[in-house]
């Protein structure tokens, strides 16, 4: 299958555009960085521990308890450090059946609301990882079975959802213009 016709069908790898509102940082070098992060330590991290974890129930009949508990942390990790590399390169989901059929400028007011409802919804969740930080710190919170704390984790989830907002806020103008036909 040629790239224009994987393209075409939806199954070509995920392009960034160089020319997309917000500039290099927004839009290339930060979502780059954690897709590296979630492809070359998030990924590997699961894969050892689900391999690890195997071997020891299936060949010494002894698994450990703290591999599911690092594995769901790690799978969170890689979803949230992709998020911002979706979104720079508009890989999010969405119901191409009408939205194919739309006009351009529909197109634009739709992925505008879809930008700030998505915004909305990373602003809470950051805003929520914020405010419970100072308690998961205090109270010391962790994974039960590995000394593991969770604020470290907090922090990230909190600044990839910021980050993630700021993106989409940035498309939501872009979207904007678009849709009331003041971009050209």
């Amino acid at each position: 299958m040629s790239s224009k016709e994987a393209a075409t069908e939806g199954v070509a790898a995920l392009q960034l555009a160089a020319d997309a509102p917000g500039g290099r940082w927004l839009n290339r070098r930060l979502p780059l960085l954690l897709r590296d992060a979630a492809a070359l330590v998030f990924l590997p991290l699961i894969v050892g521990v689900v391999a690890a974890d195997v071997v020891g129930r299936y060949f010494f009949k002894h698994p450990f308890q703290w591999s599911q508990e690092v594995a769901s942390l790690a799978l969170l990790m890689l979803f949230v450090a992709a998020i911002p590399f979706a979104t720079a390169a508009d890989g999010h989901i969405r119901t191409e059946t009408l939205y194919e059929r739309y006009r351009p400028r529909t197109r634009a007011a739709i992925d505008a609301m879809g930008s700030l409802f998505g915004a909305v919804f990373m602003a809470m969740v950051a805003y929520w990882q914020l405010l419970e930080l100072p308690g998961l710190i205090s109270r010391g919170e962790g994974a039960e079975f590995i000394d593991l704390p969770y604020w470290p984790m907090s922090v990230f989830l909190a600044l990839c959802m910021a980050f993630g907002v700021l993106q989409l806020l940035v498309r939501a103008l872009a979207c904007g213009r678009v849709a009331s036909g003041r971009a050209s």
